[in-house]
């Protein structure tokens, strides 16, 4: 018989494995994500500025979407078109500041690298292009009279500053910023 000797060194697995805890302290916050940071807080800026001056004609909306709803079903109550419209001012005013305030608080997490909030911002981006087109084909002249153009084109700016935004933070090199270990 003949003897076997020591078994064969193990592979080395230093290539597979992730790099060290003290180089991902160290990474510094990519430019894209930087980027994407102080789009949405513009985002922001816009879609409030759009809502504020939309909102100094609150009261043709309602008029326009009561109109139109009495016109949608004739046979309906004053009390349900008055509740109709109410609800269409609530989400064309409603809608565009309920997706700015998230795209402002979601920010600074993601700026420090929270997943979980690229994500999110990601859909509040999709929404926000879905609420612009909605919004500035549904006001109508009527609504809005000389300040639907630049309502339009401030919901405009806020959806492509927010789509902007959000494919920063899926740009090549922010991928080790958003996949660190916890507490770094």
């Amino acid at each position: 018989m003949s003897e076997i000797g020591a078994p064969p060194p193990r592979p080395s697995t230093a290539r597979l494995s992730a790099a060290p805890l003290a180089a991902l302290r160290d990474l510094p916050r990519p430019r894209a994500v930087a980027v994407s940071f102080w789009c949405w807080l513009v985002a922001s800026l816009l879609v409030g500025a759009s809502i504020a001056v939309g909102s100094t004609r609150i009261e043709d909306m309602r008029a326009e979407f009561a109109r139109l709803a009495g016109i949608g079903d004739p046979e309906a109550t004053q009390a349900t078109i008055d509740r109709v419209a109410d609800a269409s001012v609530l989400v064309v005013i409603g809608t565009g500041g309920l997706l700015g305030v998230l795209g402002l608080l979601l920010a600074g997490p993601m700026r420090a690298g929270r997943g979980w909030a690229r994500f999110c911002l990601a859909v509040v981006a999709v929404l926000a292009l879905v609420y612009a087109v909605f919004v500035t084909t549904a006001v109508t002249e009527e609504m809005l009279g000389d300040l639907r153009v630049p309502v339009a084109a401030g919901l405009l700016a806020f959806a492509a500053t927010a789509t902007v935004a959000a494919v920063c933070t899926y740009l090549p090199g922010t991928r080790e910023w958003f996949h660190r270990p916890k507490g770094l």
